[in-house]
């Protein structure tokens, strides 16, 4: 069985996949809270491990992780599993994003905006070569997440933290600070969404996918079903392990 890992800026994510590819345990632990390793992993014969937490996370994987004898802590290259990567710096590219285009070319044989909405949301162009049936990452941005976005604006605005009492809601016309704050980042990471993607059909004079993972990728999905821009939209759970996964077919 491989034991694959993501770890985020906030949470740990982890599955552990059998021969036939199917998920047989998997869980979340905050990374505040990395120390001892659920037992699941120790029948494991190889880990896959994508870390963007820093080094002192990684310090706490790697004891977690003393009973499984092979591991793999991936970084992005150049080339691999069927994509380039066209960064400046091939490998400054988190390993998330690398693993999660990787994952994405399971689900698509189009040109495909991989979004990840987790801390940061992400939007990464992964476009398809029908002739050789490879892919290409052609860049992507990066934004704060929906709750990243809203801590920032109340810590550096007085008046709008002093006046929100409890969690926001989406709200079509918001009347209330807490809701219009919510609304409004929900409303920034979704036309940042349908940008990117209206970008990319001017680009490639086609249509494009428009695939989802992370946290809030529910909430993402919600809120660009009316969009004119996007038609074709898909959250996959788990994209990141599943391009780990991948990976670690390869390197058995």
């Amino acid at each position: 069985m491989i034991l694959t890992i993501d770890t985020g800026n906030t949470r740990t994510k982890w599955a552990i996949f059998n021969e036939t590819n199917a998920i047989m345990a998997r869980g979340v632990i905050d990374n505040t809270e990395l120390g001892n390793s659920p037992q699941e992993w120790a029948g494991c014969a190889l880990a896959v491990i994508s870390n963007v937490a820093g080094d002192e996370i990684a310090a706490r994987l790697k004891a977690m992780l003393a009973g499984v004898a092979r591991q793999h802590w991936i970084a992005a290259t150049a080339e691999g599993y069927g994509v380039t990567n066209e960064y400046q710096q091939p490998e400054s590219l988190g390993s998330d994003r690398w693993a999660a285009m990787i994952g994405a070319r399971l689900y698509t044989s189009q040109h495909c905006l991989v979004v990840n909405a987790g801390t940061a949301l992400t939007m990464d162009a992964l476009l398809h070569d029908m002739d050789t049936e490879r892919c290409r990452f052609a860049g992507g941005v990066i934004l704060p997440g929906l709750h990243a976005m809203q801590q920032v604006l109340l810590q550096r605005t007085h008046g709008v933290g002093h006046a929100i009492q409890g969690q926001g809601q989406y709200a079509e016309l918001p009347t209330n600070t807490a809701d219009a704050v919510y609304t409004g980042a929900l409303l920034a990471m979704t036309g940042a969404i349908e940008h990117m993607s209206l970008r990319l059909q001017r680009l490639t004079d086609s249509s494009i996918h428009c695939m989802i993972s992370g946290g809030d990728a529910g909430l993402l999905l919600e809120s660009l079903r009316s969009s004119a821009v996007i038609s074709d939209i898909v959250v996959v759970e788990d994209l990141v392990l599943r391009g780990l996964l991948l990976i670690g077919r390869e390197i058995r």
